[in-house]
Order: structure tokens, then C-alpha cells, then sequence
């Protein structure tokens, strides 16, 4: 399989999520839309360095790394983005020796396999993209059960369901 025949800057954020399925390998830019995607419900950033910028200003990602937009991305720092975005501690090692740096991809990677997000890998195997596709979509599902998407509260009640002060009118409970 080749990398398809489209520039992926030019693609809406659903298309590029359809066009990540579909590549050999993922490159850093590709992988930093992606996280804007998952973080955000949307990237909105039109070149690497405005989504560097922002996922580093965030702790998303590390400038530590110095990772290069054209160079393809490693399965650790996907993974470390993916615990960052959706705010997995995970155990000690993790929490101790990532925090300083030390391991952070590593331990990351780690905690996202025993987790069955990911398959066995080492965190500089390169991703793929049919990896990170489904990679985002456990994680887009694991946001959602820990509750960490901003939802609008929608009243389901009409208008004969108020009295004229506004308050809701709440039948006697039946025998």
C-alpha cells in the first residue's frame, strides 16, 4: 500500500480521518491534527507549527522531543498524546518516572496495551494509520464514557409541562 494520491491539508477534518485510515505510516503533522481532532472535536490550525505550538503550550505534546512535521511519528509519542487528551494517570511508573520525562512515551505506550487501546508494540515502532485511526476511536469512546466532552443541557420538557412562574409541574406519584 502507497500513500494516497491527496494532499491531506487540503481535506475537512472528517476526510482526514478517513485518509488516515488509509496511509503505511503517519507523519509528526499528521499526528498533531489528529490530537487537535480528538482534543477539540477539530483542528482549526493551518500549518505544523501553529499545532505545535499548541498541543506543546497544552503538555499535549513535548518539546523535549523536537519531533519534525515530515518525519513519520513513533507509537510512544501517539501514545502520550492519547493519555495527555484523555487524561489517563495511569500506575506508578507512569505517573513517577513520566512526569520528569524519564520513559513519559514509554510508560504511555505501556499503560494504553494493558488498557486493549493498543496492540503489543515498542514506542519507536513507527505508527501506522490504520493504528492511529483506531487508536482515536477507543480513545474518542473512552472520552466519552469518562465524561469529557463539553455537552450542551437540552430541556426535553414543552411548554405545558411549566406553571406561570416557570417552574416544572411534577405529577403526584400514582398508587
Amino acid at each position: 500500500m502507497e500513500h494516497p494520491e491527496v494532499n491531506a491539508a487540503e481535506l475537512g477534518d472528517e476526510g482526514f480521518q478517513h485518509y488516515l485510515a488509509q496511509v503505511d505510516v503517519v507523519t509528526v503533522d499528521e499526528a498533531f491534527r489528529a490530537m487537535l481532532i480528538l482534543a477539540d472535536g477539530e483542528d482549526g490550525r493551518a500549518t505544523f507549527e501553529e499545532r505545535k505550538a499548541e498541543l506543546e503550550s497544552r503538555g499535549i505534546a513535548r518539546p523535549q522531543w523536537k519531533l519534525q512535521g515530515d518525519h513519520v511519528i513513533d507509537a510512544g509519542s501517539v501514545a502520550y498524546m492519547v493519555c495527555q487528551v484523555c487524561k489517563i494517570r495511569g500506575g506508578v511508573n507512569m505517573a513517577l518516572m513520566g512526569s520528569w520525562g524519564f520513559g513519559d512515551r514509554r510508560y504511555a505506550l505501556r499503560e494504553l496495551i494493558y488498557r486493549q487501546m493498543l496492540s503489543e508494540m515498542v514506542e519507536y515502532q513507527y505508527m501506522t494509520g490504520s493504528e492511529l485511526h483506531n487508536l482515536i476511536r477507543k480513545a474518542d469512546n473512552l472520552m466519552m464514557q469518562k465524561g469529557l466532552y463539553e455537552s450542551e443541557k437540552i430541556d426535553l420538557t414543552d411548554e405545558g409541562d411549566r406553571d406561570e412562574r416557570g417552574n416544572l409541574i411534577v405529577p403526584p406519584p400514582t398508587k
